[in-house]
């Protein structure tokens, strides 16, 4: 089965393009909300954008405290503060990471959903669905700073709950952004850690995708092409942070493993990191990533095109060799360097089960299966 493959507008330009496609996608005055860190704003030299958003004769309101991985009280003290101001949103514009485009899509959802948006209202309104119900959600555009999550062309939102330790997902249609102008040159910001960081997330789609109880043979041909972008890119992009040329192929293999997993969704490596990211704090694209390899060779039985995906990398174990190199002097890959210990892998693997990730791997993995690949990677 395939799901529509991008209804979203992607465009991949330079600065000035992006800039000018947001203003072609605003073709009339909103309220625009805009949510874009301090940093990013003064890295990208953002103000003359912004100033001629006013000058089309949109009101802008400006967001720039966004949290890292928002959680549901990051949602529900925003919804708040535009309810308060009052400002009511008629088209949201995201330029950021992951997270930044995360907290979009979550006040697209809920804007119209949600009167009174307390902490509990937001779980409550995520776990029934509540943003699925017929009603207007608002126009949002991506511009991501960052070449690894591909919010961009998903229909989800990732939200995270601290109090009830558990990670909570958006997923509709709707969610979709209208537009998402990728401007390669802005990722050269990055520092090495979030250049990688970032990069093994979009690996992470890519192989999950190929080999998801849910691929088909488009969503595995996009996954190859981002997989083998990583490969080249990625080292090229931390050897070198201000090459153009590997910073572009990394936005594309972002995008192609977006499109790849917006097709299957992901599988126990994303099922167990989330558990990795609440309890110990660890980035995303390392949670992801710290079990890649052990999951691949647990996989391979039950995927018959698995040997593709290997040869990607050489050979059956020249995955382990890359992943090793690329992360040599940036960030050791293993649980114990983010300071998890032993003692720990219990409280792990009992969150690690999350509905829609581990029962989409190809192999069912057990408790034990879980526990066995947490104290290979320890």
């Amino acid at each position: 089965m395939f799901w529509p493959v991008c209804p979203v507008d992607v465009r991949l330009t330079d600065p000035k393009g992006g800039q000018n496609a947001v203003r072609a996608w605003l073709d009339s005055p909103r309220r625009l909300l805009t949510l874009a860190s301090r940093s990013r704003l003064a890295a990208l030299n953002l103000a003359p954008f912004l100033t001629a958003l006013q000058g089309d004769g949109h009101a802008v309101q400006l967001v720039t405290d966004i949290p890292v991985n928002p959680t549901v009280d990051d949602v529900a003290a925003l919804l708040t503060r535009l309810r308060q101001q009052p400002f009511e949103p008629t088209a949201i514009l995201a330029i950021g990471g992951g997270s930044c485009i995360d907290l979009g899509k979550a006040v697209s959802a809920l804007y119209h959903v949600l009167e009174k948006p307390t902490p509990q209202a937001v779980r409550d309104a995520v776990n029934r669905k509540a943003y699925a119900q017929p009603h207007p959600c608002v126009e949002l555009i991506a511009m991501p700073t960052t070449a690894g999550t591909g919010s961009e062309v998903t229909r989800w939102a990732t939200l995270w709950d601290p109090q009830e330790k558990r990670k909570l997902s958006i997923d509709h249609a709707q969610v979709f952004p209208r537009g998402a102008a990728i401007v390669p040159e802005w990722t050269v910001e990055m520092p090495a850690a979030l250049t990688l960081s970032t990069g093994l997330d979009a690996l992470s789609h890519a192989m999950e995708a190929y080999w998801s109880v849910s691929r088909n043979p488009l969503s595995q041909e996009l996954a190859l092409l981002a997989a083998a972008k990583v490969r080249d890119a990625l080292p090229l992009a931390l050897a070198e942070p201000e090459n153009e040329a590997a910073r572009r192929e990394m936005s594309l293999a972002s995008l192609l493993a977006g499109l790849a997993f917006s097709q299957t969704r992901t599988t126990a490596c994303h099922s167990i990191s989330y558990a990795l990211t609440l309890l110990h704090g660890i980035p995303h694209g390392f949670a992801v990533a710290l079990t890649l390899a052990s999951v691949m060779r647990r996989n391979a039985k039950a995927v018959p095109e698995m040997d593709r995906l290997f040869a990607v990398f050489d050979e059956r174990e020249g995955f382990e060799v890359w992943l090793e190199g690329v992360t040599h002097g940036v960030q050791p890959l293993c649980l114990s360097a983010f300071g998890v210990a032993e003692r720990d892998l219990s409280a792990i693997c009992e969150a690690a089960f999350t509905q829609g990730r581990m029962d989409n791997n190809p192999v069912a993995f057990t408790p034990a299966d879980v526990l066995e690949i947490l104290n290979e990677n320890l």
